[in-house]
């Protein structure tokens, strides 16, 4: 059941939190409830259009800006917190550890990319 969930199922990563627990089956992201694939890859799904380099690029140009907000907000509520606004470690801790893994996706996303792009490069046409 987890080998058939995938990237898209890191909770947080393109949407809402949910239950990992939930998932229906090898559907993917659709048999998750309460995770959504980004606006570019449903609008292309739903014009049946197939996939091009520019919808490609906005989904990594996508994933990028949640990271960074991500970091963002873990790094609000650690000053928060280090500046006693709050008393509510438990978020800080929980945004923290959520921003480090999306970031850790994030560089092992653009290792596979790399290492992709070097196989094509030593491939003899």
């Amino acid at each position: 059941m987890i080998g058939s969930i995938g990237s898209n199922a890191i909770p947080g990563m393109w949407g809402k939190s949910s239950d990992i627990a939930r998932a229906a089956g090898p559907s993917g992201v659709e048999g998750i409830e309460g995770i959504s694939k980004p606006a570019s890859l449903r609008s292309t799904e739903s014009a049946g259009a197939p996939a091009t380099g520019a919808s490609f690029s906005k989904v990594l140009e996508q994933a990028v800006h949640e990271v960074d907000d991500k970091m963002k907000i873990a790094s609000a509520d650690q000053n928060k917190l280090l500046s006693g606004e709050t008393n509510n470690l438990h978020q800080a801790m929980i945004s923290m550890q959520e921003s480090s893994v999306a970031f850790s996706l994030m560089v092992e996303v653009r290792n596979k990319l790399v290492d992709s792009y070097q196989e094509l490069m030593r491939m003899q046409v």
